[in-house]
């Protein structure tokens, strides 16, 4: 009896050493490639001078978390630089792509980020860069030859637009004809070819406001004054070129 219940365990102990213990199963990271502003890539518009830095997020998901993830940006033209176009860590983690130019071209261009971690295939994103001017006020600088359109009248007069010391803002003196005591500031967005004039008193009895839209060196305004030198309010619209 002994020697059956010997052999009955000896034979379980061999059964139990045959059996494979099961494998865990290794799961590829799973990852998303957004914006520094936790959104996917949009278009992205840096200054023709100078540098611009895109952040770009590498967001873990799930699956193993000592894989890296490697991201690359490629397409840039020859006028555009970047100082690392190569990122790898394990995510979560944030990549600064920092891009230099110097009196770049202004175009628009389709850029690829690819991204690629072990087990999985590789990701492409894509988005436009384009290269807009550092200071869109420069273009308006100088003598602008002025039309009004108003609810009244219409005339013609010269203006001159000057700089103020702040990127994408100008000072118009004689805005609207107002007098060339009076000074208006006008803010430029670059991104959008679109300004704005804050309610401002800009001098002469004028107090004025508006928004409008710019091209290269032309502007054109849509504007209320609450007051005139007339002594009557108005709504005009004002077109500029730059002489």
């Amino acid at each position: 009896m002994r020697k059956v219940v010997l052999f009955l365990l000896a034979l379980s102990v061999v059964t139990l050493s045959c059996q494979k213990s099961p494998k865990s199963v290794k799961v590829p990271v799973s990852y998303v490639i957004e914006s520094g502003q936790n959104a996917p890539l949009g278009d992205t518009y840096i200054p023709d001078a100078g540098t611009y830095t895109m952040p770009v997020l590498v967001k873990y998901l799930g699956g193993y978390q000592e894989d890296k993830v490697t991201i690359s940006i490629k397409g840039l033209p020859a006028d555009v630089t970047v100082a690392q176009d190569t990122f790898s860590k394990v995510p979560t983690y944030r990549a600064d792509f920092v891009f230099t130019t110097t009196n770049a071209v202004h175009a628009t261009y389709p850029i690829t980020i690819t991204a690629s971690a072990p087990g999985s295939d590789p990701k492409t994103y894509t988005f436009n860069l384009s290269v807009i001017s550092a200071d869109c006020a420069a273009s308006l600088w100088g003598a602008l030859s002025g039309a009004n359109a108003c609810t009244a009248r219409n005339f013609n007069y010269v203006s001159t637009g000057v700089a103020t010391g702040v990127t994408n803002e100008l000072d118009i003196v004689n805005f609207g004809g107002y007098g060339s005591s009076t000074k208006t500031r006008v803010k430029l967005n670059c991104v959008k070819d679109s300004l704005t004039i804050p309610s401002q008193n800009i001098g002469n009895g004028t107090v004025l406001q508006g928004s409008g839209t710019f091209s290269g060196n032309t502007m054109t305004i849509y504007y209320t004054a609450s007051s005139t030198p007339g002594g009557f309010p108005e709504t005009c619209t004002a077109t500029y070129t730059r002489q």
